[in-house]
């Protein structure tokens, strides 16, 4: 009886040696684990930093007079492209610079008369006066606002190229420089001119798309009050004058940004 209890004993030992054994080592295992779902990540803002190309489109109007003759302005199409850069720092201010270059069908065709002192006679003019190139190179200063909206100004210097003539009659006697026709004379002196002048304007740009916006402006260029001399090589007449020489236009254009 004695051996059995010391077996018992020992048995009992040996099973809470062995208990305690597998609980230190479920305590040693290591305990998964579960990773937190990943957060969503919100809207990249956009920037303004970078470059861009595109075109645009609109309406042009020009306030051209000459001191001596009266009223040449006309309204017509613009339309052509632009390059250029900018920098947004600050958060939401944005700096840059644009090249434009573009077509335009500014013509104005008015009739009218001139008086010939030698003879006292006033024959029927047609005066022709056409802006049929505009171009600008400027620096521009926007803040944006609601994440994808610019609004700005811009500044700088401007370029256009007149095209003008003045058909006309000359009747006989006349003195026209260094001759007096003996027969009346028809005659169109015409000259091209390019300009150059400076621009202001202002405007709004959304980017509608990561590399896309697109923008509604007005600009304003003024080109001064500049002599001009027409020539009719033909039959050696010309005539001189002065022009000024304002236009507006309003236009919409789309980008690309890279």
């Amino acid at each position: 009886m004695l051996g059995m209890r010391r077996f018992a004993i020992v048995g009992a030992g040996l099973l809470s040696i062995v208990g305690f054994a597998s609980a230190a080592s479920a305590a040693d295992l290591p305990v998964p684990v579960k990773t937190p779902p990943p957060i969503a990540a919100g809207p990249v803002p956009f920037s303004w930093t970078g470059c861009h190309v595109g075109g645009n489109v609109g309406g042009a109007f020009s306030y051209d007079k000459i001191r001596s003759s009266g009223d040449f302005s006309s309204a017509g199409f613009v339309g052509g492209g632009q390059v250029g850069c900018d920098y947004q720092f600050a958060s939401a201010w944005v700096v840059g610079v644009e090249g434009r270059a573009a077509w335009s069908s500014l013509n104005s065709k008015t009739p009218g008369t001139v008086t010939f002192f030698a003879t006292g006679i006033s024959v029927p003019t047609h005066f022709t006066l056409s802006n049929d190139f505009l171009s600008s190179a400027t620096a521009r200063v926007g803040y944006s606002f609601a994440d994808r909206w610019l609004i700005f100004v811009r500044g700088g210097a401007a370029w256009t190229r007149e095209k003008a003539d003045l058909a006309q009659t000359v009747p006989a006697g006349a003195f026209i420089p260094p001759f007096v026709p003996a027969a009346a004379l028809a005659v169109d002196p015409s000259g091209t001119m390019t300009r150059t002048g400076w621009t202001a304007g202002t405007g709004l740009e959304w980017a509608f798309a990561p590399h896309w916006s697109a923008s509604f402006e007005y600009n304003y260029y003024d080109f001064g009050d500049n002599a001009f001399t027409l020539v009719d090589n033909i039959n050696g007449v010309s005539v001189l004058g002065s022009l000024k020489d304002r236009i507006h236009t309003v236009t919409a254009g789309v980008n690309y940004h890279f």
